[in-house]
């Protein structure tokens, strides 16, 4: 039984060599096309956070013809940019990255070009893309990979979820820590194979359910890697697992008793109270005497001294 915390970098390799063919079997696997300028390949990045490379094709493309240019862009509004990308998560930000990307790059050289960062190294690149306020580590790091080819794997939110699910990563790591601890398993030449295959699992929007650690968490120590197989055979063939009837009774008798409803003795009793005070109502009322004073109700006390006046 090996857990996430005491995996090594050969448990890794050996489980993705094995998980490779079963998500191929279920999914179809696609690579995008590279070879973008380096502007367009951070704009492709943010449409492909968290989405499935299709999602990414389609926005990236209504990005370009929606706009007659980049500067139309770049002067648009957040709610005007979101309309490429309608049907994918985060869609408000992905259109204030596109933004800000774009301001970015233009208040640098006033125009739309980027080309210099291939030029770097990857620690002065690094830098550079440092100064984009709210870019993504999944952005910074495809874009590092693809431009200066360096041996770095973005990963995402929702790749995050799966590796800590399969057992590849820890629930407290950062995706950056993430991506250094899978280098070691995962050579530079395989980093596109590694991404995208694992992408078309993490963004099936049919399973991801099972990867939310705040509705599974994950046990101390992480997942165990010799059950992620079994565990995924599962998953595909049943669909994440619904919440025991145990747990669902518990969660009952956790919530306030709600305000215990009348028994049928006390609601006759008030029906009768109900119907018999307007005939009492009904009567005229009597005549009341009113109530002798504290000096009339006493007696008089006769002493000896009245008696001899009134001889």
């Amino acid at each position: 039984m090996v857990a996430a915390s005491r995996a090594k970098a050969s448990d890794r390799a050996a489980l993705l060599k094995k998980l490779f063919p079963i998500i191929k079997k279920h999914y179809k696997v696609h690579v995008p096309k590279g070879g973008k300028p380096v502007l367009e390949t951070m704009l492709y990045a943010i449409c492909l956070e968290d989405s499935t490379v299709d999602e990414a094709d389609a926005s990236f493309k209504k990005l370009f013809t929606e706009f007659p240019d980049l500067n139309e862009v770049r002067v648009s509004t957040v709610g005007e940019i979101e309309r490429a990308f309608i049907g994918q998560t985060a869609s408000e930000w992905r259109a204030f990255r596109v933004i800000s990307v774009l301001k970015f790059v233009f208040d640098k050289s006033y125009a739309f070009e980027f080309e210099s960062l291939r030029k770097k190294t990857l620690d002065l690149a690094t830098k550079q893309l440092a100064k984009i306020k709210d870019l993504s580590p999944f952005v910074r790091d495809y874009t590092l990979h693809e431009v200066t080819g360096a041996h770095l794997i973005p990963i995402d939110p929702a790749l995050a979820r799966l590796l800590v699910w399969l057992g590849l990563a820890l629930p407290n790591q950062t995706q950056e820590q993430m991506g250094e601890m899978m280098k070691a398993a995962v050579r530079k030449a395989e980093v596109e194979a590694f991404v995208f295959t694992l992408r078309a699992l993490a963004a099936d929007q049919t399973l991801h359910a099972a990867f939310d650690l705040t509705k599974y968490p994950a046990p101390e120590g992480g997942h165990d890697t010799d059950t992620a197989i079994d565990r995924l055979t599962h998953l595909i063939k049943h669909g994440p697992e619904k919440p025991s009837k145990s747990a669902a009774v518990k969660t009952v008798v956790a919530k306030p008793a709600p305000t215990p409803t009348p028994t049928k003795k006390v609601a006759d009793k008030k029906a009768v109270t109900t119907v018999a005070s307007p005939a009492k109502t009904s009567e005229k009322p009597r005549k009341k005497e009113p109530a002798p004073s504290n000096a009339a109700a006493k007696k008089p006390v006769v002493t000896k001294k009245a008696v001899k006046k009134s001889r």
